[in-house]
């Protein structure tokens, strides 16, 4: 079995940083690494679904914007209408 190895460096000015190592130091030693791929697997389909979920976001939002719009324009046709009527009876 081939093992990889790979090896990184905190910066302890970075607060970034700093919070991995905090998170990592909570760990038992035998679990940093597992927690360490499972982190990366879970940031990779984030990274995956985020498209989707921007595309279905903007098609919602495009068909309520739609529904407002059209909202709008019956709401000032009727208040058009509505005015017209009271001046056109004086």
């Amino acid at each position: 079995m081939e093992h990889k190895v790979i090896s990184f460096r905190l910066n302890l000015e970075k607060l970034t940083d700093q919070k991995v190592g905090d998170i990592l130091s909570d760990l038992p030693a035998r679990r940093k690494s597992e927690y360490i791929r499972n982190a990366m697997l879970a940031y990779n389909n984030y990274e995956k679904l985020i498209e989707p979920i921007k595309r279905a976001l903007l098609e919602a939002m495009d068909e309520r914007d739609a529904i407002q719009a059209e909202k709008r324009k019956e709401n000032d046709g009727g208040y058009n209408d509505n005015f017209s009527s009271i001046w056109e009876s004086k």
